[in-house]
């Protein structure tokens, strides 16, 4: 039998007659490929751990069941699914080494990963940790880069189909579904849809996958493109944060429905989840396509942006020019008006800051300089906690500036005690910063357990 060329769906390749078991025994041999024993089985067929006798390595080896292997279609999907893997060469996709055929067992062997899939880490410990799962949305956003680049579009994008490797890096596994970009062919449409009865719905393609990742247009049948490998994987992810899926359904029309109704958004079902993370993953979970990334790589460069950065301390010098812009526009006004209004500098500067965290996440000095605030956990600072630091680092510019006001009243007694405590204060967070000059949390940091790190994106 010719192992070169691959069996199609209108001319398949002829399967030997004599099947084995099911389950192959330890010790069976495949090829050169030797079954040590059995990991796990499903619909399609079975995964063994094995052993390549020629290169003396572990692999996986993934067996297609005899009765599917006589199905035409069937067989090219598998075939498909090997391909497809094999030329997707990317350190996050689980490589293919070998496919072939052994005594009517059609099987591959592939790249070993064997630290479990994220839906059974899921289920192990419910939602993973938002910075743990940034990371995996980074390097898996990036092996769809690559297969958008292939024209691969994986199509059954979901936790139990991206596996974990022994220093828990996430690999996408199971092509089986892959479809292409190309023009359409005999194998676009594997089955007929189950919506093909449902008044209304153009259907334009195979509906395999897993409803509760799958997009509208999935759905519904229609041509896709790699704006549904956006959603598949945006439901990936939002299951490994939240704990369950998005969607939780039946059939294919409850799950139309519960899309069309409104997913919950992220940050509604878990809190702690970034803001920034979060509406990355609601934005990939739009019911219209052209709502969502348009591309994995936009999608890619967001997920960067999100993820956690290395944390870096800023120079003292950053911090003092961050300062220094914040504090500038605020004794600009003080300068025109502390005589009869002394109360609008520290309203302008109240406002300046306001402005800085409500649209900037940071004051615009910090912005300006290129600085971010985060967490501790290396999280989005809520904007009251950000409005608290502010305060406990500038709030002293108000009595002096009132104080500086009274003076030229010749109100001295009053100007005396409110500038006295306006100084002191001010000299309290002066000194309670220069644990910065050490690259050390300052008093403020400590007291709002908050952090300034240096914006490295």
């Amino acid at each position: 039998m010719s192992e070169t060329v691959g069996p199609t769906a209108m001319s398949p390749l002829p399967l030997t007659e004599v099947l084995v078991p099911s389950e192959l025994a330890p010790g069976t041999y495949l090829h050169h490929f030797r079954v040590d024993r059995h990991i796990a089985a499903g619909g399609m067929g079975a995964v063994y751990l094995g052993f390549d006798t020629s290169l003396n390595r572990p692999v996986a080896l993934k067996t297609l069941r005899p009765e599917l292997a006589r199905d035409p279609s069937f067989l090219a999907r598998f075939q498909r699914e090997a391909q497809s893997q094999a030329n997707l060469v990317h350190p996050h996709v689980v490589q293919v080494y070998f496919v072939g055929e052994e005594r009517g067992v059609w099987f591959m062997a592939m790249q070993l990963v064997d630290g479990g899939s994220l839906q059974e880490a899921v289920d192990r410990g419910g939602p993973l940790p938002w910075t743990q799962v940034a990371t995996h949305f980074v390097g898996l956003a990036e092996a769809l880069v690559e297969a958008a680049r292939m024209g691969i579009i994986h199509r059954d994008l979901k936790p139990a189909n991206v596996l974990l490797d022994r220093y828990g890096i996430a690999h996408v596994a199971d092509f089986g579904l892959v479809t292409g970009t190309h023009a359409p062919s005999d194998h676009d449409t594997l089955v007929k849809s189950p919506l093909a009865s449902v008044a209304g719905l153009s259907i334009a393609g195979s509906v395999m996958g897993t409803l509760p990742y799958m997009p509208p247009e999935q759905l519904r049948g229609q041509r896709l493109d790699q704006r549904a490998d956006v959603y598949g994987l945006g439901a990936t992810v939002y299951h490994l944060l939240v704990g369950a899926p998005p969607v939780k359904a039946r059939t294919a029309e409850e799950a139309l429905q519960q899309i069309q109704a409104g997913i919950v958004p992220v940050r509604r079902a878990c809190a702690d989840v970034p803001r920034a993370l979060a509406a990355i993953v609601d934005r990939c979970l739009q019911p219209d396509p052209a709502a969502r990334f348009q591309s994995h790589q936009e999608l890619a460069w967001a997920v960067r942006r999100a993820a956690p950065q290395p944390q870096i301390t800023p120079a003292p010098v950053v911090r003092a020019l961050a300062g220094m812009l914040d504090v500038l526009p605020a004794l600009a006004v003080l300068r025109f008006c502390f005589e009869k209004m002394p109360w609008a500098a520290p309203l302008w500067f109240a406002v300046w800051l306001a402005l800085g965290i409500g649209f900037l996440h940071a004051s615009p000095g910090q912005w300006l300089m290129r600085l971010r605030l985060r967490t501790e956990a290396d999280g989005d600072v809520p904007p009251v906690r950000a409005a608290i630091r502010a305060l406990l680092q500038w709030g002293w510019f108000a009595p002096l500036s009132f104080a500086l006001s009274l003076l030229y009243a010749s109100a001295g007694a009053l100007a005396s005690a409110i500038g006295f405590g306006g100084l002191a204060w001010a000299a309290v967070v002066l000194l309670g910063a220069l644990p910065a000059a050490l690259r050390r949390p300052t008093l403020v940091d400590r007291l709002t357990r908050t952090r300034v790190l240096v914006d490295v994106r």
